[in-house]
């Protein structure tokens, strides 16, 4: 009878510890695919394993990184995921990366889990070795749907140790033709994110025929204050951009560089007074400076003819030097494309192009290719317009016929953006243009808010680059009509 009872309880006690348990998961297997979605975390970046970086990262708006450096702290997904282009560029190289001292603890229903380790993980950007050595990694786990993803990390260092982190693109280390970016193909790319593409406002663009200067607008809310920038390729290098000299005075506009053929002559829109000329402040001219052995000249207004009573902006300078620009309609806001053709040191009367060229309730910021072969010209109130304001682009033949115009499409002109500066590189290759376009977050944390205000896509201005043969190759499509007479100024 004492046996019996005996190992009557013992059953009971066995079986009062073991039910709890069932229907626990296997902590061996469940740590195991903890530990391999840690380690995958940072390792994809070796191959570069995007699928597999996105497998163990959630995908909701509650996803939070900690970094030390407080601009790199991620909220959300989507700021998450701003990083891909930093990550998948070619020069960013992961090299190597060890987990040390990796320690995980699950909560009691198994469905969260934590974690503590060391961590170094090394990478390059643009052959220059960066990273991070000895990094306090914690974070944590969620089991969703039988798989581990992350939802939060925490990176920090000690105090006593200097930190040497992966950099974002710096002007200093980019070689090479446009700054060292990857030639676009047929779907436009921002250019230079993080260098040019800031966030910020940014539009126009003209590069010097050897391609080492590279002039662009930037402007601030409102256009309260625009200027443009210059950075140099010296000593094979890319350098921090600088204000242009001359054009520094924030009480007045200067935006959308235009060089001559061989580079030396630099043309833009300016509000800047010319008591020499008459002209008063607020008054959009054409200006130019000269380039001398000291650097560019003083400002100067290009003058009579070109310039007038009327508003005249955005030139285009062909490679015989004509010249073509925006002037408005007296009384009017609504623009129409002129050129005018070189007459010595000076330029005859200004001719409106024909309709073909001006067919729109209004246009302006045309590019004029430098042989003349064809414009690329934004136009409002088309019928045909995908966007309030369209890239067009109007072939030119050798008898000065200007085709019909060709809505260059909707791999560049888009519905809710606004698409008004257009250019094209000196070799040909490249078609780069203005885009306001905005990346809609899932949902809004202020966190990522204020991350997108520092990113491309926040419905600034930014200035994208596609290959030029999206453009060029619709000449197969263009239609001529009759010459048309043109009126003069």
């Amino acid at each position: 009878m004492w046996k019996t009872t005996t190992w009557a309880g013992v059953v009971l006690i066995f079986a009062a510890i073991v039910a709890p348990l069932r229907g626990q998961p296997d902590r061996a297997k469940e740590r195991a695919a903890v530990e391999r979605a840690i380690r995958d975390s940072i390792g994809w970046a070796l191959t570069k394993d995007r699928p597999l970086l996105e497998r163990v990262i959630a995908h909701d708006a509650g996803l939070f990184i900690f970094h030390p450096d407080s601009k790199s702290t991620v909220v959300g997904w989507d700021a998450f995921a701003r990083n891909f282009a930093f990550w998948m560029d070619p020069r960013f190289k992961a090299t190597s990366f060890d987990v040390r001292d990796l320690r995980i603890t699950f909560s009691p229903a198994g469905d969260i889990a934590w974690y503590s380790a060391m961590l170094d993980d090394l990478a390059e950007w643009d052959g220059k070795p960066g990273g991070w050595k000895d990094t306090r990694w914690t974070g944590v786990l969620e089991r969703r749907d039988g798989t581990w993803v992350i939802v939060q990390m925490h990176f920090s260092f000690a105090s006593d140790r200097p930190v040497a982190a992966a950099r974002g693109p710096r002007f200093e280390d980019r070689t090479g033709p446009y700054l060292g970016e990857s030639p676009p193909g047929l779907t436009p790319q921002v250019f230079a994110p993080g260098l040019i593409g800031t966030g910020g406002f940014e539009r126009d663009l003209a590069i010097t025929p050897d391609g080492r200067e590279i002039y662009f607008g930037v402007a601030g809310p409102a256009y309260q204050y625009t200027t443009i920038a210059v950075t140099r390729l010296i000593d094979g290098r890319w350098t921090e951009p600088e204000v242009v000299p001359g054009l520094d005075d924030p009480r007045y506009l200067h935006l959308e560089p235009a060089l001559s053929a061989d580079g030396n002559t630099l043309y833009y829109l300016s509000t800047r007074p010319d008591t020499a000329a008459g002209v008063s402040p607020g008054n959009q001219d054409i200006w130019y400076l000269t380039r001398t052995p000291e650097g560019w000249s003083a400002p100067r207004n290009l003058g009579a003819p070109i310039n007038s009573a009327a508003p005249e902006y955005f030139p285009s300078v062909t490679r015989d030097g004509t010249v073509y620009f925006t002037r408005e309609e007296p009384g009017s806001r609504a623009g129409s494309i002129w050129r005018a053709r070189r007459s010595g040191s000076g330029y005859l009367p200004p001719e409106k192009l024909p309709p073909q060229v001006n067919s729109g309730r209004s246009q302006f910021n045309a590019f004029v290719a430098p042989d003349e072969s064809y414009a690329i010209v934004p136009i409002d109130g088309r019928s045909d317009s995908i966007g309030g304001s369209d890239y067009y682009v109007v072939f030119r033949d050798s008898n000065d016929r200007w085709s019909e115009p060709i809505n260059i499409g909707p791999a560049v002109n888009t519905t809710g953006s606004q698409e008004f500066s257009p250019y094209v590189s000196p070799d040909g290759k490249y078609f780069f243009f203005m885009s306001s376009r905005l990346a809609r977050p899932e949902r809004l944390t202020f966190r990522g808010l204020r991350d997108l205000q520092e990113s491309p896509g926040n419905g600034n201005a930014d200035i994208y680059w596609v290959d030029a043969t999206l453009v060029t190759s619709l000449r197969a499509r263009a239609v001529f009509g009759e010459k048309r007479p043109r009126t003069t100024s």
